[in-house]
């Protein structure tokens, strides 16, 4: 996979994570883990990068999602943000934003 699209990955998770106005460092550690998990090319320097562009965006949930709306990696981002929106506990508004992921990816509920 592209490193490009493994920083709209990234930052999708991110944004999930962020929805309860925190990410922690738990869950930084569960994206990178399970980024690097589907390719292993993919460095902490690409990552911490993206992370820093996430903060310096001002892009919306539905931005990211319609950058890999048609790559066929639905569920690998599902999963990803499943695994590190709880890795310190699923809070409700990670939760929706989770749920919206789902939605416009064509998951169901």
């Amino acid at each position: 996979m592209k490193t490009e699209t493994l920083d709209v990955i990234v930052k999708i998770a991110a944004c999930v994570c962020g929805k309860d106005g925190i990410i922690s460092q738990m869950e930084e550690e569960s994206i990178y883990n399970t980024i690097t998990s589907k390719s292993s090319n993919y460095t902490l320097e690409f990552f911490n990068k993206a992370i820093d562009d996430f903060f310096d965006e001002n892009l919306q949930l539905e931005d990211y999602l319609e950058k890999v709306k048609n790559l066929g990696i639905h569920e690998f981002v599902i999963y990803l943000c499943e695994v590190s929106a709880s890795a310190d506990g699923l809070d409700i508004k990670e939760n929706i934003a989770l749920n919206k992921v789902k939605l416009i990816l064509g998951d169901k509920l």
